[in-house]
């Protein structure tokens, strides 16, 4: 295994994926504690995982929603629209590490599934203070992504993301 595969699987771990579902769940469940649906999940770790994508991310505020940080890749500083097309391939490519993930933090009580209705909730929204700064950032991420989906159906969020469910 070359260096290269080995820090991409240092980082790009099924546990540390766990940790950035839980935040985004967390996230979505902050708004109105509204439940997240499965499929939705499946988009967190190709956005997070995408140094570009999550520094935009970071440098977007909170109340901006999930249409101001799509359109972010349109403005001529960025001008990188191809990122957002390719987050439905990411998702199919980065599909095993997503369920490994989601099974992890189902393990680990992180979250819980309503298994009738397909829906995904956190067992506690509380932060762990141990938390490395390192990852922080990350998590913050995710949290705020799980918040902006919350405001917006399935439908809107594949327009919005070019992806399918």
């Amino acid at each position: 295994m070359s260096n290269l595969n080995k820090e991409i699987q240092n980082v790009q771990n099924p546990a540390f994926g766990a940790f950035i579902i839980w935040n985004f769940v967390r996230g979505y469940y902050s708004n109105n504690k509204s439940l997240v649906p499965f499929p939705l999940l499946f988009i967190v770790l190709p956005v997070i995982f995408r140094e570009d994508i999550s520094e935009l991310l970071s440098s977007t505020n909170k109340p901006s929603g999930l249409r101001t940080f799509a359109n972010k890749f349109l403005s001529t500083k960025v001008l990188k629209n191809d990122l957002v097309s390719n987050i439905h391939i990411s998702a199919s490519n980065m599909k095993e590490l997503s369920l490994r993930s989601i099974q992890i933090a189902l393990y680990s009580s992180l979250i819980a599934l309503d298994y009738e209705e397909a829906l995904a909730f956190p067992f506690t929204t509380t932060e762990r203070k141990q938390e490395p700064k390192s990852i922080v950032k990350l998590g913050k991420a995710s949290e705020k992504l799980g918040f902006w989906c919350s405001q917006l159906t399935l439908h809107e969020i594949s327009q919005i993301l070019k992806v399918r469910f």
